[in-house]
C-alpha cells in the first residue's frame, strides 16, 4: 500500500490556503521527498550538554524516525487502539516531535506532560485525559518515577532509542483518510502551567495546527514587518522545554510549515541560564533566541555574554512575561529585542513589528496584533486592559482558539492577560500582568506587582533569584524574597542582612508606587524554599501565595506587634500620647490639618493609615494588644489618647476570641466607613417586575430559593453568581434535575455569572457590574460555607465579599437595592439570657465561649456589618437568620445532605454506636426545622414584601423557624425503627449526651477505613458535637428559649402555616440517609 490522503473540496474552509490542504505529517513527507537532505533541526548529542556537540536531523530521517514510531505504536507497543492517550517524558530530543507526528498517523493522542507538576496534578491530568499509559526511554528516566507513583495503574512503554530508529529504513505508514475526516482529530496534548491552581488539559486538533500554520504564514500588508516573518529562513534557537506549549510549537509548527526554519531544542537539565545560551551558540550557530525574561535580565547584567550575543544573534524573543524597562533597554542597544506574546490557548498570533517605535527607546516592548487575529481589548481598571479573542467567522482560517477541544462553542476567549497601551501611538500595546497577578487589597485598591517585583529582581543581580508582592485582602502589601543560596538556608542574622542590602532597591521601587502598595521594611520575608515554578521557569505566583501563607500570616502578627518592648512613650501620660498620635498624623501623606479634637476620619484616615497609626503607637507605648478598633471607636487624637491611658493598666485586654473578633469587626467597619453613603434613594413603582441578583444558588438552599423565585410571576430575571467558572449553570441544571424541577425556566429567566466576591466589583467585568447595578432591586447573599471546623480567620474572605456586596448596593444611587444577608441560628448561639429576638445582638449579651466557633462568630460578625451597613450607607438591609434547614418534604426531593450534623448523628447511631442521645442539647432538643423545599418559599415571601417600599434606616432581622415545635425525644422512636436487627437484642439505646459522646470518641480512634466512615461519619464532627451542640453536658436541655419569630411571621405566610416537624417526614429523611450509605459503600 501507499499513503493516501485526499485533499478535501474547495468548499471545505480548509481548502483556502496551502497550508489548510495538508495535514502536518504529510507535509513532512513532502518535504522529506523534494528535500530530503535539508536540516529540520540540530540537536545536542548528549541530551543534558552542548560538549559533544550537535546533531543534525534532516527532513529524510525525520520522515523515517515518524514512520518508525507510528509502526511501533501500532505493533510493536502492543496498543491496537486507536484514539487511546500516551503521555511522554523524555530527554530534549528528536522523539518529542517525531512521536507527536507518529500519533497523528497512527491515530494516537500524545500527551507532553510536565514531570514538575506536582502529584495530585499527575493525578488529575492523567484522570481527565483517561490516560494509563505513560512512554519513556529505556531506562526509565528519574523524573519519570513520581508519574508512575502518583498514577494507579499506569503502565509503561520503553520507546525505540534515536539510534534504533535513525538506522533502519522503515516503511510508510499508510494514513487511509480523506483530510475532511481528520480535522477534528487531535494534534498533541499539553497543558496549562497551573498557576492559579491544578493545571488543565489543552487539546490541539489538527484543524488548531493548520489555522496557525495559515495564520503564521500570511504576510503583512502594506510592507510591515512582523515577528513571523522576522524569523523565516533563520536558525532558532527554543530555551523552552519541549513539554511547554511555546517550545512545541516551534519545533512542530515553525519549522515544518516554513521549512527553511531549523529548529535548535536546549539541552535537559536545570532552568536555562545566559551562560547555557552563549554555550549552546558556540556548538551550533543561531541567528534567533527565544528565552525567557530572567534569562534576558542575566545577560543585561554580564556584558560579555551580552556581547557574544550581539555579534553573533540577529534577534532576541522573550516570552512568558515582562522585562524591566532598564534592563530590556540594555540589551536592545546590543541587539533587537522583541516581545513575542503567546499561549496555550492561542498559540503565537501574528505581532507586528510597530515602526513607530521601531527606533524609540523602549518600543521593544509593544506588540501590534494582526487584523486576521480578532484581538480586542477589554478594560479592566485604570490602564489595564485584557486580551479577548473574539470568534470572527470571517476569520476562521486564521483563529486557532476555537478549534482547541472544548473551546469550539466560545464565542470569546478572555486571555487573562493584561496589557497597557502606547500613550501615544495607536494600538502598540504592552504586555503587563497576567489577570491573576493584581493584587485586590481589603479597602478595595488594587495594584499591578510586576513592576516592582522586577525592579527589585534587577536590582539585586546574583543576590535574590525572585520576588513576590502579596497583600490580598490585607490593607498594604508584603514582599517575599527569594535568595540566591547554593545550600542550606540562611540564618536569622543572615536574612537581615539581606533584607538591609535589598532595601534600597524596595525603597526606590515604593516612590513610584501608591501608598498601599507600598512594602514597609518590617514586611519583607526571606523564603526559607525555592519558590515553584513552571516547566519554562517563570514563578507560580498563587502556587507560591498557599506555599508560604503561614509564614506571611505570621509576617503580618509580626510586623503588628515588633519593637512593641521599646517603649519610648508613657501610655499614662494623655497629653505625650495625643503628642505622638499628632506626630505621627502629621507625617501622614494625604491627611489635611489635624488637631486634637479633629475627627480623624473626616481629615481623610483611611483603612491602611489606621492600621499604620496603630503600629507606631503599640511600639511607642509598648503596648503589643493595642486594637485597631480602638482607634474606631475613638476617632479624634484627645478621645484616642485618654481611652489608651484608661486602658493602659491592661485592664482592657480581652479574652481571645473576644480580641480576634473585636479586631476583625473594626477592620470591615473600617472599610465600609470609605463606601460614599447613600444620600437620597427612590422606591421602585408598584408595577415593576422584580430583577434578583442572588449568591450561592447551586446548594441546596439556593436551589430552594431560586426554584421559589422562579415559581413567583413578580420576579423578572435573576442573576446567580457562584464561584464555578460557568456560574454554576451546569451544577444549577444537575441540582435541579436532581430534585425533580424543571429545568425549562433556566435558559431565559436566569443568568448564571463566575464571581470573586472579594473583588470590589465581584469578579464581573466593569459592564456587567453597571448592568447589574442598574436593574438589580433585591441582592440575596445565601453564599457561605458551611463548615464547623474553621477557625474565624478562614472567613476573612467572606466578611469581605460581604464589605464589597454593600459596596454594590450604596452605588446604585439614587435607586435603593435591598440586600439580604443569609445568617444562622449559630450567630446567636450563647446569648447570656433569653431568647434571640429578631435585633442585631449586643455584644455584651455573649458568652466569651460562644465564640470559639469560627463559623458561629463568622455569621455574628457578618450581622453585625449589616447593622452598620444600614446605619452608615443609608440602604435597607434585611438578615434572614435561619434556624435548622430539613430535608425536602416532596417525594421527589432533593436528600438532606447527609454529612451534616443531624443526618451524621442519625446515621452514626443507627449503623455503628447502637445508641441515641437522649437530647440535642440547649438549642436543639426543641425540634424546630423548617424543610429546605418550604423554606426557599418563606425566603421569597419575606424578600419580596415590601421590595417596592422605601428603605427604612436601619436594619430589619427575621429569624426563621418553624413556629410549631416537637421535641426531639418525640421524634427518638421513629429514629429507632430504623436500628439494623440484629444489632442488639434490646434494641437501640437511648443514652445522655456524654455516654453517647464517650462511644463516639472510642469508635473514631477504631474507624479510619473510608466504607466503615461512611457508616459512622459522626467522627468526622466529634469537636462540633462537643464544643456547640453539649458545650456544658450539665446544663438543663430547656435552658435555651427558641428563637422570637414574630416579624417572620406576620410577613411570610408560608412560615405562619407551616405544621410541625412530623414522625412521616422523618421517616422519609432517615430512609434516605441510609439507602445513600449503602450505595455509597457499595461502588466504593
Amino acid at each position: 500500500m501507499t499513503e493516501k490522503l485526499e485533499v478535501s473540496s474547495p468548499a471545505n474552509e480548509a481548502a483556502a490556503s496551502p497550508w489548510l490542504a495538508f495535514t502536518l505529517p504529510q507535509l513532512v513527507d513532502k518535504r522529506a521527498n523534494e528535500n530530503p537532505d535539508s536540516i529540520y533541526g540540530s540537536w545536542p548529542v548528549d541530551p543534558n550538554s552542548y560538549s559533544a556537540g550537535v546533531r543534525n536531523i534532516t527532513y529524510a530521517q525525520f520522515a523515517n524516525i515518524i514512520n518508525g514510531l507510528a509502526w511501533w505504536i501500532e505493533k510493536g507497543s502492543g496498543l491496537g487502539n486507536r484514539d487511546e492517550t500516551l503521555a511522554y517524558v523524555g530527554p530534549n530530543d528528536v522523539r518529542f516531535t517525531a512521536l507527536v507526528f507518529a500519533g497523528m498517523k497512527s491515530g494516537h493522542r500524545i500527551f507532553l506532560t510536565s514531570p514538575r507538576n506536582s502529584p495530585i496534578a499527575h493525578r488529575k491530568l492523567f484522570g481527565t485525559l483517561k490516560c494509563r499509559t505513560l512512554v519513556t526511554p529505556d531506562p526509565t528516566l528519574p523524573y519519570a518515577r513520581p508519574i508512575l507513583e502518583a498514577v494507579e495503574e499506569c503502565q509503561t512503554l520503553k520507546i525505540p532509542s534515536i539510534d534504533e530508529l535513525l538506522s533502519t529504513a522503515h516503511p510508510v505508514y499508510v494514513v487511509d483518510k480523506i483530510l475532511d475526516t481528520t480535522l477534528e482529530e487531535s494534534f498533541f496534548v499539553v497543558h496549562t502551567s497551573g498557576s492559579t491552581g491544578i493545571p488543565k488539559p489543552i487539546i490541539w486538533t489538527q484543524a488548531t495546527a493548520m489555522r496557525h500554520a495559515e495564520a503564521s504564514s500570511r504576510d503583512p500588508s502594506h510592507g510591515q514587518t512582523s515577528v513571523d516573518t522576522l524569523i523565516r529562513g533563520k536558525r532558532m534557537l527554543s530555551t523552552l522545554p519541549p513539554f511547554h506549549g511555546a517550545g512545541l510549537v516551534q519545533h512542530l509548527l515553525y519549522a515544518t510549515v516554513f521549512g527553511n526554519v531549523i529548529a535548535i531544542p536546549a539541552a535537559t537539565g536545570p532552568i536555562v541560564t545566559a551562560q547555557g545560551v552563549v554555550d549552546a551558540l558556540k556548538q551550533t550557530p543561531a541567528d534567533v533566541v527565544v528565552m525567557v525574561p530572567s534569562v534576558v535580565a542575566e545577560l543585561a547584567d554580564d556584558p560579555d555574554l551580552l556581547d557574544y550575543c550581539a555579534q553573533n544573534l540577529q534577534l532576541i524573543l522573550y516570552i512568558g512575561g515582562d522585562l524591566p524597562h532598564a534592563v530590556g533597554d540594555r540589551v536592545a542597544s546590543k541587539v533587537r529585542l522583541r516581545c513575542w506574546w503567546g499561549a496555550s490557548e492561542v498559540g503565537f498570533p501574528q505581532q507586528m513589528i510597530v515602526p513607530e517605535l521601531e527606533a524609540r527607546e523602549g518600543g521593544w516592548h509593544y506588540v501590534r496584533f494582526a487584523p486576521w487575529v480578532g484581538a480586542k481589548f477589554d478594560m479592566v481598571n485604570d490602564n489595564l486592559y485584557e486580551l479577548v479573542i473574539s470568534r470572527d467567522e470571517g476569520l476562521a482560517d486564521t483563529q486557532t482558539t476555537f478549534t482547541i477541544r472544548g473551546f469550539e462553542e466560545l464565542a470569546e476567549y478572555r486571555t487573562k492577560d493584561l496589557f497597557e497601551p502606547h500613550p501615544e501611538v495607536p494600538d502598540a500595546w504592552r504586555w503587563r500582568a497576567r489577570a491573576d497577578d493584581i493584587i485586590v487589597f481589603l479597602n478595595g485598591e488594587k495594584t499591578n506587582p510586576v513592576s516592582m517585583e522586577q525592579h527589585v529582581v534587577a536590582g539585586n543581580a546574583g543576590v535574590i533569584s525572585g520576588a513576590i508582592v502579596v497583600g490580598a485582602q490585607r490593607f498594604e502589601a508584603a514582599l517575599i524574597i527569594e535568595p540566591v543560596i547554593t545550600e542550606g538556608f540562611l540564618s536569622t542574622a543572615e536574612q537581615a542582612a539581606l533584607i538591609e542590602q535589598v532595601w534600597p532597591s524596595v525603597d526606590e521601587a515604593n516612590r513610584s508606587a501608591p501608598a498601599h502598595a507600598r512594602v514597609d521594611k518590617s514586611l519583607i520575608l526571606v523564603a526559607n524554599r525555592p519558590f515553584i515554578r513552571s516547566g519554562k521557569g517563570t514563578i507560580q505566583r498563587a502556587a507560591n501565595v498557599v506555599q508560604y501563607a503561614d509564614d506571611v500570616d505570621n509576617l503580618y502578627a509580626n510586623a503588628d506587634v515588633s519593637g512593641a518592648n521599646s517603649q519610648t512613650t508613657d501610655a499614662r501620660d494623655v497629653n505625650a500620647v495625643m503628642r505622638l498620635i499628632l506626630d505621627t498624623l502629621r507625617d501622614m501623606e494625604g491627611l489635611s490639618a489635624t488637631e486634637a479634637d479633629t475627627n480623624i476620619f473626616d481629615s481623610g484616615m483611611d483603612s491602611l493609615r489606621a492600621l499604620q497609626l496603630v503600629r507606631v503607637l503599640r511600639k511607642a507605648i509598648g503596648s503589643p494588644k493595642l486594637a485597631l478598633s480602638t482607634v474606631y471607636q475613638n476617632p479624634s487624637p484627645r478621645q484616642l489618647a485618654t481611652a489608651i491611658a484608661s486602658n493602659s493598666s491592661g485592664s482592657a485586654d480581652d479574652h481571645d476570641f473576644q480580641k480576634i473578633h473585636k479586631e476583625l469587626l473594626a477592620t470591615y467597619q473600617g472599610v465600609l466607613q470609605e463606601i460614599p453613603k447613600l444620600s437620597e434613594a427612590s422606591s421602585t413603582k408598584e408595577e415593576e417586575q422584580i430583577d434578583v441578583l442572588l449568591t450561592g444558588s447551586t446548594g441546596t438552599l439556593g436551589t430552594s430559593i431560586l426554584s421559589a423565585l422562579l415559581s413567583n410571576p413578580s420576579i423578572g430575571h435573576i442573576y446567580c453568581l457562584n464561584r464555578s467558572q460557568d456560574g454554576g449553570h451546569e451544577a444549577q441544571i444537575k441540582r435541579f434535575a436532581s430534585s425533580n424541577l424543571s429545568t425549562d425556566t433556566l435558559a431565559n429567566r436566569v443568568t448564571f455569572l463566575h464571581e470573586d466576591l472579594t473583588d470590589p466589583k465581584l469578579g464581573l467585568s466593569t459592564e456587567t457590574y453597571a448592568e447589574l447595578r442598574a436593574r438589580v432591586k433585591v441582592l440575596i447573599h445565601n453564599a457561605w460555607p458551611v463548615n464547623f471546623n474553621l477557625n474565624i480567620l478562614a472567613f476573612r474572605p467572606l466578611l469581605a465579599g460581604l464589605v464589597n456586596l454593600f459596596r454594590f448596593a450604596a452605588g446604585a444611587a439614587p435607586r435603593s437595592i435591598r440586600t439580604f444577608f443569609v445568617s444562622s441560628v449559630s450567630a446567636v448561639t450563647g446569648l447570656s439570657a433569653g431568647a434571640a429576638e429578631e435585633t442585631v445582638p449586643d455584644e455584651s449579651k455573649l458568652l466569651p465561649a460562644s465564640l470559639a466557633n469560627g463559623y458561629a462568630g463568622s455569621k455574628r460578625l457578618a450581622e453585625l456589618l449589616c447593622g452598620f451597613a444600614a446605619r452608615h450607607l443609608h440602604i435597607p438591609v434585611g438578615i434572614l437568620r435561619i434556624g435548622q434547614v430539613a430535608g425536602s418534604t416532596a417525594r421527589e426531593g432533593a436528600i438532606w445532605n447527609r454529612s451534616e450534623w443531624l443526618p451524621s448523628l442519625v446515621i452514626s447511631s443507627l449503623l455503628r454506636l447502637n445508641r441515641l442521645p437522649e437530647n440535642l442539647g440547649p438549642q436543639f432538643s426543641e425540634v424546630d426545622w423548617v424543610p429546605s423545599d418550604l423554606l426557599g418559599i418563606v425566603i421569597s415571601e419575606i424578600v419580596l414584601t415590601g421590595a417596592n417600599k422605601p428603605p427604612s434606616d436601619g436594619v430589619e432581622v427575621f429569624n426563621v423557624r418553624n413556629p410549631k415545635t416537637m421535641s426531639w425525644s418525640s421524634l427518638i422512636p421513629t429514629v429507632a425503627e430504623f436500628a439494623e436487627k440484629g444489632s442488639d437484642e434490646k434494641g437501640i439505646q437511648v443514652v445522655p449526651p456524654e455516654a453517647w459522646l464517650e462511644v463516639l470518641q472510642k469508635s473514631a480512634e477504631i474507624d479510619g477505613d473510608e466504607r466503615l466512615v461512611a457508616r459512622n461519619p459522626a467522627i468526622k464532627l466529634v469537636d462540633f458535637y462537643r464544643e456547640s451542640l453539649w458545650p456544658r453536658l450539665s446544663e438543663d436541655v430547656q435552658s435555651q428559649l427558641p428563637m422570637d419569630v414574630t416579624r417572620a411571621v406576620t410577613t411570610s405566610n408560608r412560615l405562619r402555616n407551616l405544621p410541625p416537624v412530623s414522625s412521616e417526614w422523618m421517616m422519609k429523611w432517615v430512609g434516605e440517609w441510609l439507602k445513600d450509605v449503602e450505595a455509597s459503600t457499595k461502588s466504593s
